[in-house]
């Protein structure tokens, strides 16, 4: 069960902007794509950004970033030498996107994302301020989502969605460990509507 704290909704505020439509089919797109997930049934949030074009009402292409803002902590009692081991792992990925557009009319949106990405986790083992090993490997990262954006205003806006990652290098420890579902819970700012809403005051 997911519990969204005050400041994780802070974190999770997501911001879009787009080149006004003086190009008729492409469109430049930046928004900020933060997503609540797990690892080993603990909470984490994933901060990321994405960069890339959208081609008229249809499609949104581009690259993407993605990170945990904290790493995870296991511990447990080691059975050679009875004492507490704390385990701690995190990871982040470079991933190219597409967004299907399914639905645009009015104020929503509809539309389908899938994420193929390359990363790398962390395991850092410690037994007190000893570093017992570190593991590095490659990751490589498919996730899928359904989201919905909603435009309150030209300046504000809400959006949620939800999907599943998972990764191609099908290992047991790695598919335990980082294959998960995601959730978004967004509200949106348009600094486009910002600028204009600015423009139009100073009038």
């Amino acid at each position: 069960m997911f519990k969204i704290s005050p400041l994780l909704f802070v974190l999770l505020v997501s911001f879009q902007l787009s080149a006004q439509d003086s190009i008729p089919k492409w469109k430049l797109n930046f928004q900020f794509d933060n997503r609540i997930s797990s690892i080993r049934d603990n909470s984490i949030v994933l901060i990321g950004a994405k960069y890339g074009y959208q081609y008229k009402k249809l499609t949104r292409i581009g690259i993407g970033a993605s990170f945990m803002l904290k790493p995870v902590e296991f511990e447990y009692i080691s059975k050679k030498t009875s004492r507490v081991v704390t385990n701690k792992v995190d990871f982040w990925y470079f991933s190219i996107y597409n967004d299907w557009i399914l639905y645009h009319r009015h104020h929503f949106e509809v539309f389908v994302t899938e994420q193929v990405g390359f990363g790398k986790p962390r395991y850092v083992r410690e037994l007190g301020d000893e570093v017992l090993s570190s593991t590095n490997v490659d990751l490589y990262i498919n996730e899928l989502s359904t989201q919905v954006n909603y435009k309150i205003s030209p300046v504000f806006g809400v959006g949620a969605g939800i999907g599943y990652r998972s990764l191609f290098n099908k290992q047991s420890l790695l598919t335990s460990t980082f294959d998960a579902p995601i959730y978004m819970v967004k509200f949106i700012v348009y600094p486009e509507g910002v600028i204009d809403l600015i423009k139009k005051s100073a009038k």
